[in-house]
């Protein structure tokens, strides 16, 4: 029987070295760029079960995103969403959130140096402070 093992999102990005420092910085991720020294070409992020890839793109891409138009989803459990809220939003700006979904999930809303929309979200036992979201 054929098993996927992952399904692991390629972003692509004119600057990988500043977009991996980003998503170490910001959310955590191990990186692990290719090749060794800049200039990269592409990087392999890595955080828990979760990973993402950054691939240098051979034009510039303008990119224009808007609320709840995510380029990633990255939901987690453990009860830690706050933890990273508050680490995220001392070091960049948030674009949407936190706010609780009609569906339970607390989510908040981040952009990449290049305009990727990261949404986190994780369904937490007290809802306690978080508005609920507004159409």
């Amino acid at each position: 029987m054929i098993r996927f093992a992952a399904v692991v999102p390629v972003l692509r990005v004119a600057d990988v070295e500043r977009c991996m420092t980003w998503y170490r910085e910001i959310l955590g991720f191990a990186v692990d760029p290719f090749p060794d020294v800049a200039p990269f070409e592409f990087c392999i992020l890595r955080r828990d079960a979760a990973e993402l890839m950054l691939r240098r793109a051979k034009t510039p891409i303008v990119r224009t995103p808007a609320s709840h138009d995510w380029d990633v989803y990255l939901r987690l459990d453990g009860g830690e969403l706050t933890a990273l809220l508050d680490h995220a939003r001392r070091r960049t700006p948030l674009v949407r959130g936190p706010e609780l979904m009609p569906y339970g999930q607390i989510e908040f809303e981040l952009e990449d140096p290049e305009g990727h929309r990261i949404c986190v979200a994780e369904v937490l036992d007290d809802v306690t402070g978080f508005p609920p979201a507004v159409d």
